[in-house]
């Protein structure tokens, strides 16, 4: 994801909701803050993707990136 969304800064979390239960891995959206992503459906990463295009989000990468300094 980190390729097609160069600009974008967002981590993977590992998420184990119980000692036993099988871990999830959700994204973080560190221009949204507060933001979690469940990957789904399957193993895929639509849901987060869905997120990457969205409005506001854009939005909040496009403000960031322009208060920027250029080095």
């Amino acid at each position: 994801l980190q390729e097609q969304y160069p600009d974008d800064k967002f981590e993977a979390i590992l998420r184990r909701p119980a000692p036993r239960a099988i871990p999830e891995w959700r994204m973080k959206c560190l221009d949204c803050p507060g933001k979690l992503y469940n990957s789904g459906p399957g193993d895929t990463l639509q849901n987060y993707e869905v997120h990457l295009r969205n409005r506001q989000h854009r939005l909040r990468v496009n403000a960031r990136l322009t208060q920027a300094p250029a080095s």
